[in-house]
């Protein structure tokens, strides 16, 4: 059951918009992430053969949501607070709720299923955040991209039982009041009855408002594609949502790779009357078959005598020809996913890889990372807020005035050889130092940069004075010598 039909049985005087679409397509593109497509099994193929049989799948879908979250989110992001108590708090409260380990796994879900949810809460007198997956928020209220309302649903199980857990979120201009309803049932997909809350959750109430709170108690992210399934909804749609196609045709692609090891093992022709027969299913006539497995083809009866000869005929493997056709499906993936061409490339041994050129700030896949951590930086400077905000509730931090900022490093990927001659040319410009330059090729800190610059200079330096001295200085010197030990003609 998605959260839509839970959420009208639990609040059913909430006003709820029908955005079953987009939690159908959100229930697809995770069956697709999780490597269960609906092209995963095909009918198996040999007229002995019956039922189906499962494609090897190369799982593109997860090799992208996993990469887009390693590009857009690591330990690299930094939160700065111009308040020294404020950033104490964050900071720890950040390492207490697992935000820096629990995030980037969470963001690879995000981008596949088109959203996510972080909500804040108080337990034992101290901020927790949960992780909320997409298919377990539901918008109710939103002022733009901005989501003010929403459901919560969350499971839990217990001696044979299934716990579900309906959470309501209502922002007012100064509190916010938070509705629980749990249920239980003893069948895992069904919602079952409503129960007291204190039957699963004994701390918890069934109404809690915190006053003095003008914040959402959670925060929505989603990735930067256009939904263009619901146009007015305020979730997001999966980075691939329009690329299924081509994921699909890259699973044939790649399990047709695979079989060539099994069509094109060595084989023997041998004469017609060799051949085992079988019945045809359908016509109940005996007919002699090729199948895959087998390792022989039927001869053709010419009546020649060199025909009825057993022959050789091993096949040539395709193996060039399916890479060439997976790498082209690949860049058709990145153009549809707002990457750069050759961004992903197929290996016949290594599988999908990334691309280790070079990623210029000003190309497809630069930007797209840029519009993505924009997006995560209003998400997590909204984080900030709610957790200083349920801090200054719960006393822990006095009430002033702050400033959040969220900042990255740059990311882009350079490869080497371009990273030395950028050095190179801005250190001949006068633009950088020699010693700035050493740390950023060698990537190491001041300290082993400087010794690394002054061994460099006296290797120069005594390579300079050995070439003067063989070159130049040497022979003035005893030319020099040499006259003045010659004596001088009167």
């Amino acid at each position: 059951m998605n959260i839509l039909q839970d959420a009208k049985q639990a609040f059913p005087a909430t006003n709820l918009l029908d955005l079953s679409e987009n939690y159908r397509l959100m229930e697809f593109h995770k069956r697709i992430f999780q490597g269960n497509p609906p092209w995963k099994r095909t009918k198996a193929a040999g007229l002995h053969a019956k039922g189906m049989r499962q494609r090897k799948l190369l799982n593109t879908a997860k090799v992208v949501c996993d990469e887009f979250s390693a590009m857009t989110f690591s330990e690299q992001v930094e939160i700065t607070i111009d308040d020294e108590q404020f950033q104490n708090y964050i900071n720890k409260t950040l390492n207490a709720v697992g935000f820096w380990n629990k995030f980037p796994e969470l963001l690879s879900y995000a981008y596949a299923m088109g959203g996510m949810a972080l909500k804040i809460y108080a337990e034992n007198s101290k901020p927790v955040v949960d992780y909320v997956q997409a298919e377990h928020f539901l918008p109710v209220g939103w002022m733009g991209d901005t989501v003010t309302d929403c459901i919560f649903r969350t499971f839990s199980y217990k001696r044979g039982i299934y716990y579900t857990l309906m959470e309501s979120h209502s922002l007012s201009n100064d509190s916010i009041e938070v509705e629980n309803i749990v249920f239980k049932s003893v069948l895992k997909n069904s919602l079952g009855t409503k129960c007291s809350v204190s039957e699963m959750f004994p701390k918890l109430t069934e109404s809690v408002v915190y006053n003095g709170i003008n914040v959402p108690m959670f925060c929505y992210f989603k990735p930067c594609t256009s939904n263009n399934i619901e146009i007015d909804s305020p979730l997001g749609v999966s980075i691939f949502a329009n690329a299924v196609d081509t994921l699909e045709t890259l699973d044939i692609a790649f399990d047709s790779f695979s079989r060539e090891f099994t069509l094109g093992k060595k084989r023997i022709i041998v004469p017609t009357q060799s051949v085992r027969t079988v019945v045809d299913p359908i016509s109940g006539e005996m007919q002699r078959y090729f199948d895959a497995e087998d390792e022989a083809f039927v001869a053709l009866n010419t009546g020649d005598a060199d025909a009825l000869k057993i022959v050789d005929n091993t096949v040539e493997l395709r193996i060039q020809e399916h890479v060439l056709a997976i790498n082209a499906l690949l860049n058709i993936l990145c153009f549809q996913i707002g990457l750069s061409a050759g961004s992903l490339s197929f290996d016949a041994v290594q599988g999908v890889k990334t691309a280790t050129e070079v990623i210029s700030q000003d190309s497809k896949t630069a930007r797209t990372i840029k519009s993505n951590k924009n997006l995560l930086s209003e998400t997590i400077e909204q984080l900030i807020h709610s957790l200083i905000a349920i801090g200054t509730a719960l006393k822990l931090i006095p009430v002033k005035e702050y400033t959040v900022t969220v900042g990255w490093q740059d990311n882009i990927i350079i490869d080497d050889n371009t990273l030395i001659d950028n050095n190179v040319k801005l250190t001949q410009a006068g633009l950088k130092s020699k010693l700035k330059a050493i740390m950023d090729v060698q990537k190491c800190d001041e300290e082993t940069a400087r010794k690394e610059l002054d061994r460099i200079n006296k290797e120069q330096s005594v390579t300079g004075l050995s070439v003067d001295d063989f070159m130049n200085g040497g022979e003035k010197d005893d030319e020099a010598g040499d006259n003045e030990s010659e004596p001088r003609a009167e």
